[in-house]
């Protein structure tokens, strides 16, 4: 089914994350169908099940679109709001956050992603989340000087 440990999945169809449930919603709102209705309860029901599944397949398009309308461009890290940002994995794709839905991403701003993917080497972080804040308080702490 789903494979955490891969960006993209490429057999996973919309009837494995939302198969029909006789008589109810497949997108798991637990409405009963009314006729001639045979999947989704309504059309909000079947197009959050689509950008869901397609956030869960991989597919890049709809994810950096969603997560435009949830951050409103803004990175996590700064505040910068710009048109180079990165679709960034909270917890990497590595460690098994590949195959999530829009709570596993973040807006990053380049320089911030750089930063973040380096100390995620440098510290082989659990979460990559938890490493954009220690990135934060590291540009906090005052610079030592040194005579």
């Amino acid at each position: 089914m789903i494979d955490h440990f891969k960006r993209y999945q490429p057999g996973l169809t919309l009837n494995d994350l939302y198969p029909k449930i006789d008589g109810y919603c497949a997108c798991g709102c637990n409405r009963p169908l009314i006729k001639p209705n045979k999947k989704w309860y309504s059309i909000e029901c079947r197009t959050n099940a689509y950008y869901h599944f397609s956030i869960v397949k991989g597919n890049n398009f709809v994810i950096r679109e969603q997560l435009f309308i949830r951050d409103n461009g803004a990175c996590q890290c700064c505040g910068d709001i710009t048109t180079n940002w990165q679709a960034d994995h909270i917890i990497p794709v590595y460690l098994g956050g590949g195959g999530f839905g829009l709570s596993n991403f973040q807006t990053l701003c380049d320089y911030c992603h750089r930063q973040k993917t380096y100390n995620v080497g440098q510290r082989n972080a659990i979460s990559s989340h938890d490493n954009s804040t220690l990135f934060i308080a590291d540009l906090n702490e005052p610079v030592a000087q040194t005579s």
